[in-house]
């Protein structure tokens, strides 16, 4: 992992907590908007290149390519390129809504409405359909849903009330009660939303990596949560940090992956990041 990190460079930038939102936002050059899955039991880390000969406005248009990591971070597939194009959604924070969650042999499915999710409805490997509703505390309202997994223990969210603590949400399947409530903390945001990952779950904990904030400093933070604790614990990653940024993870057994681009200025020319470690 590299080892310092990165200035804030917008001392009173628009994407500092609480500021009014921006006239406009520009995603740097070069290797971009990471996404991190899981291939015949290695980490592929698929991402755009934007050049800026070539300026493209839709993701669509930029060119996409690959690299594949073992379970330990060796480097198994160099950078080659992909014949095939993602789409605009796969990158966005918008998406999730509409989007299958596994869940075993069944799958889940959120409406499209924005805020709180009132429920779900779950397709079983049959393809029947049932409504379940979600048991939110009272008061509670989100802003913004930003992530949803399954598990064989119950369903993880992370959201924001507000437009500055990103919090962990906890239904446990065996429960018909209030979900538990954990504050993973203040991220960095382009415009409201979060600078995070999504949640991962590796060595039976959930793992949601972040860009936070630490006076006019960020630093690439790792928060995760294990049914049964009371609180989550957070970790500070010896990696470069930067608000202009996209994360991704994933994970295969007790082994994450995170990858994220990064620019010494704004915009810049990115890099993609890894950063390789055993869940614990």
């Amino acid at each position: 992992m590299l080892g310092r990190v990165i200035p804030w460079l917008f001392g009173a930038c628009f994407l500092l907590l609480g500021a009014d939102t921006a006239p406009g936002h520009q995603d740097p050059w070069g290797d971009i908007h990471p996404d991190v899955s899981v291939v015949d039991g290695r980490f592929a880390v698929v991402f755009n290149t934007s050049l800026p000969d070539k300026p493209s406005e839709y993701v669509e248009a930029k060119p996409v390519f690959r690299m594949i990591f073992e379970q330990d971070g060796r480097l198994f597939a160099p950078r080659h390129a992909l014949t095939k194009k993602r789409s605009h959604r796969e990158n966005g924070p918008a998406g999730l809504y509409g989007k299958a969650v596994p869940l075993g042999e069944s799958a889940l499915f959120f409406g499209a409405a924005d805020g709180t999710p009132q429920g779900y409805v779950l397709k079983n490997k049959k393809g029947e359909l049932s409504r379940v509703r979600l048991a939110w505390p009272e008061g509670v309202t989100l802003q913004l849903l930003e992530d949803v997994t399954a598990s064989a223990e119950g369903i993880a969210m992370t959201g924001k009330e507000d437009r500055e603590i990103l919090k962990f949400y906890w239904f446990a399947h065996d429960s018909v009660g209030e979900p538990e409530v954990m504050t993973i903390g203040a991220t960095a945001c382009i415009y409201d939303f979060p600078v995070a990952s999504n949640i991962a779950y590796a060595g039976g904990r959930y793992w949601v990596a972040y860009m936070r904030p630490e006076g006019e400093d960020l630093k690439l933070s790792l928060w995760s949560w294990k049914p049964g604790e009371e609180k989550g614990r957070v970790e500070d990653l010896d990696s470069p940090a930067d608000w202009n940024s996209h994360l991704s993870m994933a994970a295969i057994g007790d082994r994450l992956c995170l990858a994220y681009h990064w620019a010494d200025q704004y915009p810049g020319v990115a890099k993609i990041v890894t950063v390789f470690r055993k869940a614990e």
